[in-house]
């Protein structure tokens, strides 16, 4: 949830607090050795037998499978008494058990260069609760190595696609500076630019040189720049549902001598709802994504007392200061002269409204957090995400879908992750209950594959528990 913008709009203790997320935030320097395999056992071969397959390509149980692994890759789909067990397999007993694709943290924080012990803790927070895929936001160079090193099997970590360091006036201060640091960040190897803050001038010099050469951009949308302009130039994700509240309200007499507030919460009370089909619309027409991170705004503005939020089982795996500072963050935010908890009540439920609007009329959605950030712990945020998606409307398997097959469709890459299917990455969650029938089941993890590695769920339990020491 970062702004570099300067505006009444947003947070100075905001602002404050993401530098020093990102002061403290480390990347990994040394090896992390994947689970052992059993003497005899074939390396990188698995078969996960008698297994209940939940696909994601359609909202269908498939019982009684087993589904072969080879060096990273689903070779083999289909009922125990047609599919042969290669020999010298590694066996995973799916009896009773659910397989599902792993899931995308698609506004997730890797670490940059400083404190290898903390980043590679977070690291592992991802793939201990089945996120496979991070798309990075506000990134660092070093984040390319990372990113290879990883995907190598030479440290647990999910796949990463990895965003450029923010665009803003540091580094695009007027349109003839933006096709250098543009074409700058692809030649680098950056998979995407983070949008920060720019104005409008620059946003278009930037755009048209993010088109031209292919490197998509996505992030927060600029205060100068606003909803319909980022959609006409064709921004590639708006996250947080950034800047819907003000399209909503900005025809109201009253909208330009209001301070926006937190994500549109200054003006919340003159939103038009009749407004929500053309930005709806708008958004479908631009093909752009959204990434809603309800439980940013939802852990932030929530009534639950800060300190009753810090005592959440998973908070243990967090650093004290790191926790700390989400407990201030929100004592600040809630003591603000314009803080009205109606207000912020109405800002949950209207972005509840346009997620379960968006989703409907067939807008894009990917699952996302934003984690670490304000009670938002790596791996464990996604599933107060998945849960308070499912609270705003929308099935499980709906749900699964934003998080599973529609990343891999964000990507273009739908023939390589996102759905068990033949031919696919293994990254994968057992579990032991049907996630279709209760999304909260998707925390009963049995185990979790990532690069074809099978981390079964006493070996991350055991993990989790040095993190916890620490």
């Amino acid at each position: 949830m970062e702004k570099s913008e300067n505006t009444s709009g947003r947070l100075p203790v905001i602002i404050v607090l993401v530098l020093a997320f990102y002061a403290l935030f480390t990347l990994v320097s040394c090896q992390d050795t994947p689970p052992q395999l059993i003497a005899g056992e074939t390396p990188g071969v698995y078969a996960f037998t008698d297994v209940n397959v939940v696909p994601m390509n359609q909202e269908v149980i498939l019982e009684n499978q087993t589904v072969v692994v080879q060096n990273g890759r689903i070779t083999a789909i289909g009922p125990v008494a047609e599919v042969e067990v290669p020999a010298g397999a590694s066996q995973i007993d799916g009896t009773g058990k659910y397989l599902m694709p792993g899931l995308a943290e698609m506004h997730g924080h890797i670490p940059g260069p400083n404190n290898p012990q903390y980043a590679k803790d977070v690291l592992f927070l991802y793939i201990s609760n089945g996120v496979t895929t991070v798309r990075n936001m506000a990134g660092h160079p070093y984040h390319l190595e990372l990113r290879e090193r990883v995907n190598n099997n030479e440290i647990a970590g999910p796949t990463i696609f990895a965003a450029s360091p923010w665009l803003s006036p540091n580094n695009i201060s007027e349109p003839a500076d933006a096709e250098a640091v543009v074409r700058g960040y692809q030649e680098a190897g950056f998979d995407l630019m983070k949008m920060g803050s720019l104005s409008l001038e620059s946003y278009r010099a930037m755009a048209e040189t993010a088109h031209e050469i292919g490197l998509p951009f996505a992030g927060h949308i600029p205060q100068e720049v606003m909803l319909v302009n980022a959609l006409q130039y064709r921004q590639a994700s708006i996250d947080h549902l950034d800047r819907y509240v003000e399209f909503l309200a900005e025809n109201h007499p009253e909208y330009p001598n209001r301070t926006l507030g937190f994500f549109g919460s200054g003006v919340v009370d003159l939103v038009d709802e009749s407004r929500i089909a053309e930005a709806v619309e708008l958004t479908i027409e631009a093909g752009t994504w959204n990434v809603p991170t309800l439980s940013l705004v939802e852990h932030l503005e929530s009534p639950v007392p800060a300190e009753e939020m810090a005592q959440w089982p998973e908070m243990k795996y967090m650093p004290a200061n790191v926790v700390e500072g989400w407990v201030e963050s929100k004592h600040n935010f809630q003591a603000r002269d314009d803080f009205q908890p109606d207000a912020a009540r109405r800002l949950v439920e209207l972005r509840q409204k346009l997620t379960k609007e968006l989703h409907d009329r067939g807008a894009p959605i990917v699952l996302g957090s934003d984690a670490p950030q304000f009670f938002n712990v790596p791996g464990f945020s996604i599933h107060h995400e998945l849960e308070m998606m499912v609270t705003a409307g929308l099935t499980p398997y709906q749900v699964l879908v934003t998080g599973t097959r529609n990343a891999g469709i964000y990507f273009d890459m739908e023939d390589e992750f996102g759905t068990v299917e033949e031919g696919r990455h293994a990254d994968l969650i057992l579990l032991n209950s049907n996630p279709l029938e209760n999304i909260e089941h998707v925390r009963d993890q049995e185990g979790v594959m990532v690069h074809g590695v099978w981390w079964p769920g006493e070996i991350i339990r055991e993990r989790l528990e040095e993190i916890a020491a620490r």
